[in-house]
């Protein structure tokens, strides 16, 4: 259902980027995302009502606005790539984010991939490399 949605997406993003400025765009996909989040949050209450909300440091906001940060300019770019024609390469490079994760895993948190994983990792640094257009 997530890749459905995200693809579903995805698509929405390319035909609104036809018509509306790039980060016209990406403020859409925010919007539209936030009501679904929050009340993805208030499901996930109701149906355990015994969590306690959880409090947080500054250093976690501080983290939470550095990602979030990233995460709007990489939506940002990816919308700049599907008004240039290059819904392919778009959707690839933001689909590179789970290789990008397995490798900083190990190398900054200590992560153990096995063997199958990094079969994962390498073809599909491979695909990426392939449908990229590099030689």
């Amino acid at each position: 259902m997530a890749a459905f949605a995200q693809s579903g997406r995805n698509a929405f993003q390319k035909q609104l980027s036809k018509t509306v400025p790039v980060l016209g765009v990406t403020l859409a996909r925010f919007l539209y995302a936030t009501p679904i989040a929050f009340g993805y949050l208030y499901f996930l209450y109701q149906v355990e009502p015994s969590y306690a909300i959880p409090q947080f440091s500054g250093l976690f906001f501080a983290y939470i606005l550095g990602a979030s940060l990233c995460q709007i300019l990489a939506t940002a770019l990816m919308v700049q790539l599907f008004r240039l024609k290059n819904y392919a390469i778009g959707v690839g490079l933001a689909r590179s984010e789970a290789i990008l994760a397995a490798i900083l895993g190990v190398i900054f948190f200590g992560t153990e991939i096995s063997y199958l994983g990094w079969l994962g990792v390498i073809i599909g640094g491979v695909a990426l490399f392939l449908m990229t257009g590099a030689t």
